[in-house]
């Protein structure tokens, strides 16, 4: 199975009005690395946020050292002002201390490899609802004044657009994935999955974790994060091209990646998998790509599993930015008579 990121984005998280942790801010922020490469927009997101924990300067300075640009960092001040006097997190949702040795680094880092090496075996067949919405920028061309006259000029539009949704019946079954598309912008259809004019990511459940523990990279110790409500050992991965199984759209070439591996620190049970493509120029089919995994505990027969939640994906071409965001739902035991179920304003929504 080769798992792809096709020509599209992951995910940003949208507010809810509610008050939210200051680890889901983190782990938002720390998302937008990978999908979201402008910092203005970045920062506009947060304008909605409101905390019922406090946000410290020490946690806006390290999400500074890993990323954050000026403009984020100038909105996570003021959150910050604004969320004094609320009582703090129970645990710090981002930090290095205490530092592991490098005999417990080894440990956990082989608790990952064990644990990704039993996940495929371990998953039933299942089914659930895939909903995914797409976002693009625009070009916009105008005529500006010119020497002998005018010119056309391209400006470009850095907000995220709507570009349309499509809800699939997903199925995992005998260690594959298939997808039946039912609904294209909230309408019925009988369309195949593959007709889908923008290409998009799939092989997310068992896909992602496959091709990054399969390639043997080399694992890096990296910080502590709060995913999940749990507090997740962070290390950072590289696979070069050569032993790459991770492909691009349109036209279709494979490339190395780098990125982030959350997981838990005794039972190596992977929270988050955050994918970069490397090796991408400006003459490349595709010059950026990225891809986040957030996994949440699922029971399906009676039976707990780590299986995905959440996901996004992220396409730079030239000007052009292409963005996917995609929940997963209902999960049930496959069976022949299994049918999807779509959420109605009764249904609780993903996390």
């Amino acid at each position: 199975m080769r798992f792809c990121a096709l020509v599209l984005c992951v995910n940003v998280i949208v507010f809810a009005e509610a008050p939210i942790t200051v680890s889901d801010l983190v782990a938002t922020v720390t998302a937008d690395f990978a999908v979201d490469r402008d910092d203005k927009r970045t920062a506009q997101s947060l304008d909605a946020v409101r905390l019922r924990e406090s946000l410290s300067d020490s946690t806006i300075d390290m999400l500074q050292q890993i990323g954050a640009g000026p403009e984020t960092v100038r909105r996570l001040r003021e959150l910050g002002r604004k969320s004094r006097g609320l009582p703090p997190p129970s645990e710090p949702p981002l930090g290095i201390a205490p530092n592991p040795s490098v005999g417990e680094r080894a440990a956990m880092v082989e608790a990952m490899r064990r644990y990704a090496a039993g996940y495929l075996a371990s998953l039933p067949d299942f089914i659930c609802t895939r909903e995914a919405r797409q976002f693009h920028t625009l070009v916009h061309g105008r005529l500006s004044p010119s020497r002998g006259g005018t010119r056309m000029v391209a400006e470009v539009d850095k907000r995220w657009h709507p570009a349309g949704s499509y809800t699939a019946e997903a199925t995992y079954v005998e260690g594959a994935d298939h997808y039946r598309l039912v609904l294209e912008d909230n309408r019925p259809t009988t369309k195949s999955f593959d007709a889908i004019v923008q290409k998009v990511s799939w092989g997310e459940f068992a896909g992602a974790m496959k091709e990054v523990f399969s390639s043997e990279p080399g694992f890096e110790w990296d910080r502590w994060e709060v995913t999940g409500g749990i507090r997740t050992a962070v290390f950072t991965y590289y696979v070069d091209p050569a032993h790459s199984g991770y492909w691009l759209c349109c036209p279709e070439f494979t490339t190395g990646h780098r990125g982030l591996v959350y997981a838990d620190p005794q039972r190596g049970a992977i929270r988050r998998i955050i994918i970069y493509a490397t090796g991408l120029t400006l003459s490349s089919p595709v010059n950026a790509a990225g891809h986040v995994i957030d996994y949440a505990e699922v029971k399906i027969g009676g039976q707990t599993y780590l299986l995905p939640y959440r996901s996004a994906v992220y396409n730079r071409s030239g000007t052009t930015e292409i963005r996917e965001d995609i929940d997963y739902r209902g999960y049930r035991k496959f069976g022949t008579n299994a049918t999807v179920a779509f959420p109605t304003d009764q249904q609780p929504q993903a996390p």
